[in-house]
């Protein structure tokens, strides 16, 4: 694993990790990491991915990840919120296609990264492969307006920077309630207890962010969920949704449903769902992540494969 750091529009840097196969790629993996993490959590899937000919890279987003640790920003995002996300997801994938503009692209969003992926999928779904959804989630209904109101309120107290427990608490405080009692706030994650308690004594994972922060996720989910993305879609992408099936965010299996449900109506023909029983939110670090490691790279083989056949059609 190596690691790059690119100037974004606004002139900020951009670290961007890098896992390179031993031959030249078949193509270029982007992952994109959930809220509270960061880049480096995905290298064991990573290195998978690699291993079996592919490219993956994975930048870090704003507020997330050491950079923004050590410039004390964890949990914020700059002036042009989520959209700046998006932008620096795609100076991250245009960088590397400039050199191998034929290589097909594959993205992966996990959590919030998932809802980031929707958004570059109605943007730039022509562009890719296929499109990985992982820990993804449906609308969240009423409930949406609601907490965007209180972080707007927030906000206009006591600024876009303050970190706001309320607001972590109405977003997560409600996560662990299926699986108590709990020995941690955060086992709503896994049930690998060593995989939790990394994640717990992490510095760098589950800080609590700031009203702005809270206020740009509940605009994204609004946006990734809303009617005209889903139809911006292109019908010819393969969408592949991975999540555990008592997955919190996912509304244990209901959301993720919803999401293929919708995307469905809206046209796009190839849209798988796998829920893994008993998976809680990130199934990539759960006890039976061999498996589910070893069945979104088999989904992404096959699915690769496929889309190449039928372009040569």
């Amino acid at each position: 694993m190596d690691c790059i750091t690119l100037t974004a529009d606004d002139g900020a840097e951009v670290d961007v990790l890098v896992w390179e196969p031993e031959s030249e790629p078949r193509g270029i993996v982007q992952i994109d990491a959930g809220m509270c993490e960061y880049a480096a959590r995905y290298d064991e899937f990573a290195r998978g991915l690699a291993d079996d000919g592919w490219l993956v890279i994975s930048g870090e987003n704003r507020g997330e990840g050491p950079r923004a640790l050590a410039r004390g920003e964890l949990g914020q995002l700059p002036d042009r919120g989520y959209h700046q996300l998006l932008d620096d997801m795609s100076m991250v994938i245009d960088h590397f296609r400039a050199e191998r503009p034929d290589l097909p692209w594959i993205l992966i969003g996990h959590s919030m990264g998932s809802f980031l992926a929707r958004m570059m999928a109605a943007r730039r779904g022509r562009e890719m492969a296929a499109l990985v959804l992982i820990g993804t989630g449906g609308s969240l209904g009423p409930a949406g307006p609601v907490g965007l109101g209180i972080a707007e309120a927030q906000i206009a107290l006591a600024g876009e920077d303050r970190r706001s427990r309320l607001m972590n608490t109405l977003a997560f405080g409600s996560f662990n309630a299926a699986f108590r009692p709990a020995r941690t706030d955060f086992d709503w994650l896994s049930r690998d207890r060593e995989m939790v308690d990394a994640y717990v004594a992490d510095p760098l994972c589950g800080y609590v962010c700031s009203a702005g922060f809270y206020r740009e996720l509940l605009k994204l989910m609004r946006a990734a969920n809303s009617v005209d993305v889903m139809g911006a879609v292109p019908p010819q992408l393969p969408v592949g949704l991975f999540s555990g099936a008592a997955d919190p965010v996912g509304g244990a299996g209901r959301g993720v449903r919803g999401v293929a449900a919708n995307l469905r109506a809206a046209g796009v023909r190839h849209v798988d769902v796998v829920l893994y029983p008993q998976g809680r939110h990130e199934i990539l670090n759960e006890i039976n992540r061999a498996q589910v490691h070893r069945e979104i790279r088999q989904w992404i083989d096959e699915t690769a494969r496929e889309t190449a056949r039928m372009s040569r059609l």
